[in-house]
């Protein structure tokens, strides 16, 4: 049986109670649309998403338009490696296997806390006039990506779709199909992202906490260049992008965004346009981090030092010794006649390794922001702290600055 269209999702969602198992979205309520008379839905490369009202709360209900074998998997290993740290940027999401029911089959969905916001490409296009607008929300995405960066994670599809911006300039991020963990370093990735925001060169063997760089750099760019020429949107924007394209990557000295931004009033823009410019020709792997690049002046990451290998008479005169019996005896740390080899001395033990939940009384990791125990989940370390760059108030948890972007201290 085909896997279901988005007008057979379209279809079921009409009938909540009737669709899905989830005794919260059945209660609930889709949004219909003002025109057309059917649930709303928002598309994307793989998957549907419709908002789903539920008494006090909203939901986004992500439905799979293809089908991913190792989806559940997938985000099993990303709920348990966020159980006790979820960024800022993300939000709580469940997956659901047996989620909607499709001509009496059983079809998987994500079920997401709705994100009151807009997409960035939206966002932008109603601040192109507000003064230091833009460029307050590149700060925000400066510590977003540090943060997930601070993680080990990446969210591989960096682009304007995936971004939502509130009212307030929070920054969230969505769709989580392809997000790297440490424990798929080695293996293909999912998706290769949106072919605007990508790097030129990159291919499903770049899966790495290296893969958002790029995105987070053109991102970062194109922010600061619209709040410096807001004209830029009307002459480079197509709707599917902020302002730079595929071909603008593929070829950096012909390319007329490049050109514009290379002549901007603001020597900060012209500086990460050629940074940029230079990223396009850079193996995906040697480009640094925002941070790294914003901080150091250079888009280049440091190229990993090559595994240690003695050279190869030092080896060969070794192999000569051990089969002549002449090789010699391993070092031992010397020791002075009559005294007593001193006992191994234990390190101190670190203050605050544990604490205790101040609900439940069990001691947890501090590494931990919510309590271990399945039925209390009650916050660490209650409170905010301020940022020493910007002074803004910021939630304990956070790494880095939402207001600023700057390393939390």
């Amino acid at each position: 049986m085909p896997w279901p269209s988005i007008t057979d999702f379209t279809g079921a969602i009409q009938n909540p109670s009737e669709c899905f198992h989830d005794p919260e979205l059945a209660q609930g309520m889709p949004t219909w649309h003002p025109l057309r008379g059917t649930p709303l839905v928002y598309s994307g490369n793989f998957a549907s998403v419709y908002p789903l009202s539920c008494a006090s709360r909203k939901f986004a209900v992500r439905c799979f338009t293809r089908e991913v074998k190792d989806q559940k998997e997938r985000y099993d290993h990303l709920s348990n490696y966020l159980r006790h740290t979820l960024p800022p940027t993300l939000v709580e999401f469940e997956f659901h296997e047996q989620g909607i029911r499709v001509r009496g089959e059983w079809y998987p969905i994500v079920k997401m806390e709705w994100v009151n916001g807009d997409p960035l490409n939206r966002y932008v296009s109603a601040h192109l006039d507000t003064p230091s607008g833009l460029s307050r929300i590149a700060r925000r995405w400066r510590g977003a990506v540090g943060d997930l960066l601070s993680r080990e994670i990446a969210h591989n599809d960096l682009q304007h779709g995936n971004v939502m911006v509130q009212e307030d300039g929070d920054i969230k991020l969505v769709d989580y199909d392809g997000i790297f963990l440490p424990q798929y370093r080695g293996q293909p990735s999912p998706e290769i992202g949106h072919q605007n925001f990508q790097h030129p060169l990159r291919t499903s063997q770049d899966y790495a906490g290296y893969v958002d760089n790029f995105p987070a750099l053109v991102i970062y760019l194109s922010l600061l260049a619209l709040d410096a020429e807001p004209r830029l949107w009307e002459r480079f924007n197509n709707d599917d992008n902020l302002i730079f394209k595929k071909s603008d990557y593929a070829d950096p000295s012909g390319s007329e965004c490049f050109r514009a931004l290379m002549s901007s009033p603001s020597d900060t823009v012209r500086e990460l346009a050629g940074y940029l410019q230079e990223c396009c020709t850079l193996p995906p792997n040697r480009i640094a981090d925002l941070d790294s690049i914003l901080e150091s002046g250079s888009p280049a990451a440091p190229a990993p030092p090559p595994p240690f290998a003695p050279p190869a008479d030092v080896v060969s005169e070794y192999r000569r010794m051990i089969q002549a019996g002449r090789a010699p005896s391993p070092l031992r740390p010397s020791v002075q006649p009559g005294a007593a080899p001193s006992a191994p001395v234990a390190p101190p033990p670190v203050p605050g390794r544990v604490v205790r939940c101040p609900q439940c009384g069990q001691l947890n990791m501090a590494a931990h922001i919510y309590c271990e125990a399945e039925l209390c989940a009650a916050t660490l370390h209650p409170g905010n702290r301020y940022c020493a760059y910007c002074g803004e108030s910021n939630p304990i948890n956070v790494k880095y600055c939402p207001e600023c972007g700057r390393l939390a201290s």
